[in-house]
């Protein structure tokens, strides 16, 4: 330390500080294990069989690595007799520790102590990474993969360019589009960029980017049938609402507000002055800026850009955790940007300042939020299991509640789907719940004391009618959101 700088201390102390955050992050997310359903989908998809596993990939709306990420960590932590939510947890933070790597070494080399310092803190810190460090999906794998590839591309723009670096690139490209669909337009993006830089600056190059881009696409390739299916399954109704100017403005709150607001379906992220002021922060570190420091804010800007385009010509595709995979270029582009002013302390401080405030903020709201989801996790669990108890019956009329409630909430009853179908006529769902009623191993288990109840998840097109030939249906006094639960009487 007392050979270095003031701007090489400076960074180096954020990185000591960034490590310490994400301990603390891990500690959160290690002790607070509240879930919902997203995350309960994919505790259910790597606990599943590994047939019923490939089949549910294949339904999903997301590709699969993530999946098989988390699947193989799973059966490690069978083996050892660990938590799979805790697995989950580490699965997801990962990621973000790997990033740390790559800002002590790759970011240090290319841009120094202080950017490499500011680049850990930001993405451990900034608005939203907590969050998703910690929550059992793929968006930390798409930061890690779309950020590296960054790096990379930088290396071969400054002609540090070799195959290594090109066989990185591409690696990095295909797991990226293989993790999530807006992680691959992330890494589009960035081809679009290189592209267009290596034609203005290094056309001995082109050969190896569309060597690069021509592997990517042809690995690619044998999942776009899946894509077809899975684009088919959604293009009558999709749960994402229609692009309106709020959600867009909601956009930038939901990247740069400290309140680390939960968007988890159509919520819009609200404005904060902190929000604001980083904004303004980042618009005043554009401003007369070399051109190649701007590409981590242009290409996180290119991103929402497609999404609100593409949710405008086809249909509503693009919702805010979306952003996530690219937070990593806008981050480090921020960081090299204010890097690059440390001497003009009129900029440096005040922008320096707003980062501190608003991660200090988010720090104290990430976890009141973890806190606050354990708590209503556990509620939720403790008013299942007085309702459901357990050894009981529950039948479901849908897929969504079933694999939520046999994969996490009540895994120790007998939790039975009836045949999925579009019909919404009740007529048909109540003579199913009688052909399972009549089953002799079901009549076997109310002999002997088991209950039945139903679990409604589909708006029919009638009322449902309480009264059955063979049961009655009596409706029961607890709040499951989309759900309407009843216990099964049998005349």
């Amino acid at each position: 330390m007392k050979n270095l700088n003031k701007e090489d201390k400076l960074g180096k102390i954020l990185f000591i500080i960034s490590i310490i955050t994400l301990l603390y992050v891990s500690y959160i997310g290690f002790t607070k294990l509240g879930m919902w359903y997203d995350e309960i989908y994919s505790l259910g998809m790597v606990k599943s069989p590994f047939n019923d596993f490939i089949n549910f990939a294949f339904l999903d709306v997301h590709p699969p690595l993530y999946y098989l990420i988390f699947k193989v960590f799973y059966k490690i932590g069978v083996f050892l007799g660990i938590n799979p939510i805790i697995v989950g947890k580490f699965t997801s933070l990962l990621p973000f520790y790997l990033i740390l790597v790559l800002a002590a070494t790759k970011v240090r080399k290319n841009w120094g102590y202080l950017t490499a310092g500011l680049f850990a803190f930001c993405i451990v810190s900034m608005p939203q990474l907590m969050n998703f460090a910690v929550e059992l999906r793929m968006y930390s794998w798409g930061l890690f993969f779309v950020t590296a590839s960054f790096i990379y591309a930088y290396d071969i723009l400054n002609k540090n360019s070799t195959w290594k670096s090109w066989g990185i690139l591409t690696l990095l490209t295909i797991a990226s589009a293989y993790t999530h669909y807006f992680s691959a337009v992330a890494s589009f993006v960035i081809y679009l960029f290189l592209l267009a830089d290596l034609i203005r600056n290094n056309k001995n190059e082109l050969k190896k980017y569309f060597t690069s881009a021509i592997i990517a696409i042809l690995s690619f390739t044998p999942w776009l049938i899946i894509l077809k299916q899975q684009a088919a399954s959604v293009s009558s109704s999709y749960w994402i609402a229609p692009i309106t100017l709020n959600k867009i403005l909601g956009y930038f709150w939901f990247v740069l507000s400290p309140d680390n607001q939960v968007i988890n379906a159509n919520q819009i992220a609200a404005f904060s002055v902190l929000g604001l002021l980083l904004l303004i922060g980042v618009i005043v570190l554009l401003i007369k800026s070399d051109k190649k420091d701007t590409y981590g804010i242009l290409i996180a800007v290119c991103v929402p850009i497609i999404g609100i385009i593409l949710s405008l010509i086809i249909k509503p595709v693009f919702h805010p955790r979306y952003l996530i995979p690219v937070l990593g270029c806008l981050w480090l582009g921020v960081s090299i940007l204010l890097g690059k002013n440390f001497s003009n302390k009129k900029i440096f401080i005040p922008i320096f300042v707003i980062i501190l405030l608003v991660a200090s903020v988010g720090c104290v709201n990430f976890t009141q939020t973890q806190i606050n989801d354990q708590i209503n996790d556990s509620n939720k669990i403790q008013s299942l299991e007085e309702t459901f108890g357990s050894g009981n019956l529950i039948i479901y009329d849908a897929f969504v509640p079933y694999f939520e409630m046999n994969s996490y909430y009540l895994t120790d009853d007998h939790n039975f789907m009836l045949t999925v179908t579009e019909d919404k006529d009740f007529n048909t769902t109540a003579n199913q719940i009688s052909d399972v009623l009549a089953d002799p191993g079901i009549q076997n288990e109310i002999s002997h004391g088991s209950k039945v109840f139903f679990i409604n998840y589909k708006h029919y097109d009638n009322e449902i009618t309480l009264n059955h030939d063979t049961y009655n249906l009596k409706k029961l006094p607890i709040d499951l959101d989309k759900y309407t639960a009843y216990e099964v009487e049998i005349k």
